[in-house]
């Protein structure tokens, strides 16, 4: 019976409000959830939800591309992926997992108080709205907590999505430096494509980025004059030559697209950005590694799922006619489930790239069921 508590225990995930964190956008409360397991082998995952930087898309009745807010609402335990702790070849079934939701429209590199004009829209007048982009200070109060609460494990994989990718490395070097004694990994799934030169810099003025950078020691000399996503990487590289950086892209990610739209990008090339972002990195460091595939999505650790014509809907544990990607992704004859496993783990890896970057690929068989 003991045993049987600890196992649901451990399978539980909770809520947790942390001191100090400044809330979500529109001032609402900021919470964060955890899962129990081991206590010397930590997950960080920055989560996934978009991002805003102008009045039209930072307003909730315009057209807002992010997530708000954060609570209960937030709760991953339905998510695949790095989620489902029940999948015996889920590499981070045992780890105790840190979860952050994105909820002020900043990928978690914000540390300001933004007023934007919002045009007349969605049967509203003109008007102003104050955006609290405290990504920053919400993901510190997080980490505090967590510092407080695991005080000496002996691995942690830091991790994010989508806008969570974007800030990943600082967050690996922050928590690095807390855990000098810990096995430190990284790994980011999307957001390498945003090679876009000046288009950057309204974002990062908007969201206070300049402020977060001079708070993280060893960011603190970075100039805001042409920064790029990809110097966030070479100075955690730098920093870190221990660490090896990863990461993920579908070739053809459709979100990053449409955030260069929204950009300012008026025809976005997703392909030739990531290879231009990838070799700008490795010009400069050589602790980064890549897994490219084929595809137009993004968030496969968070377990998002493909179409597959099935015989059996239990071939996918009730869900029927979808396998999720984070177990069945293939490229180039490389099992992505593998590659990951590698990387979390701390262990080296090798470049993976699609060849034609359409032909679906999958490591997949259907399993046995009785006569």
């Amino acid at each position: 019976m003991q045993r049987q508590l600890v196992q649901s225990f451990r399978h539980t995930w909770r809520n947790v409000l942390p001191a100090g964190a400044p809330g979500c956008s529109q001032g609402t409360p900021y919470s964060f959830w955890v899962r129990e397991g081991d206590p010397t082998k930590l997950a960080v995952i920055l989560s996934g939800g978009g991002a805003c930087w102008t009045g039209e898309n930072c307003a909730l009745h315009g057209k807002p591309f992010y997530r708000p807010f954060a609570g209960l609402e937030q709760d991953p335990s339905n998510l695949g992926g790095v989620f489902d702790t029940d999948n015996p070849e889920n590499p981070l079934a045992d780890y105790t997992i840190v979860y952050l939701p994105t909820a002020n429209g900043d990928v978690f590199l914000g540390d300001s108080v933004t007023t934007y004009d919002v045009p007349a829209m969605g049967g509203q007048p003109a008007g102003k709205i104050n955006i609290l982009h405290k990504g920053y200070d919400n993901a510190a109060s997080a980490l505090d907590w967590m510092f407080k609460t695991y005080r000496d494990p002996k691995t942690v994989a830091v991790m994010g999505w989508s806008a969570g990718a974007i800030a990943s490395p600082i967050y690996t070097h922050i928590v690095a430096q807390h855990y000098p004694d810990a096995s430190v990994t990284h790994f980011a799934d999307g957001g390498g494509a945003y090679r876009v030169g000046e288009k950057l810099a309204p974002l990062f003025k908007s969201w206070g980025t300049a402020n977060v950078l001079k708070r993280v020691k060893g960011f603190e000399d970075l100039s805001m004059d042409g920064l790029s996503m990809e110097d966030l990487y070479i100075r955690a590289a730098e920093l870190h030559p221990e660490i090896t950086f990863h990461q993920y892209n579908e070739r053809h990610d459709d979100v990053q697209a449409l955030f260069m739209r929204l950009m300012g990008v008026e025809a976005p090339d997703v392909p030739a950005n990531l290879d231009d972002a990838h070799a700008y990195i490795r010009a400069k460091v050589p602790n980064f590694r890549t897994y490219t595939s084929w595809g137009h999505d993004e968030a496969i650790i968070g377990g998002y799922y493909d179409a597959v014509l099935a015989k059996n809907a239990l071939d996918n544990r009730g869900r029927p006619h979808v396998l999720d990607r984070f177990y069945t992704r293939q490229t180039n004859g490389v099992r992505f489930l593998d590659w990951f496993t590698a990387a979390v783990t701390g262990k080296p890896v090798e470049d993976v790239a699609c060849v034609d970057c359409e032909t679906p690929e999958y490591h997949w068989t259907r399993p046995a069921f009785p006569q």
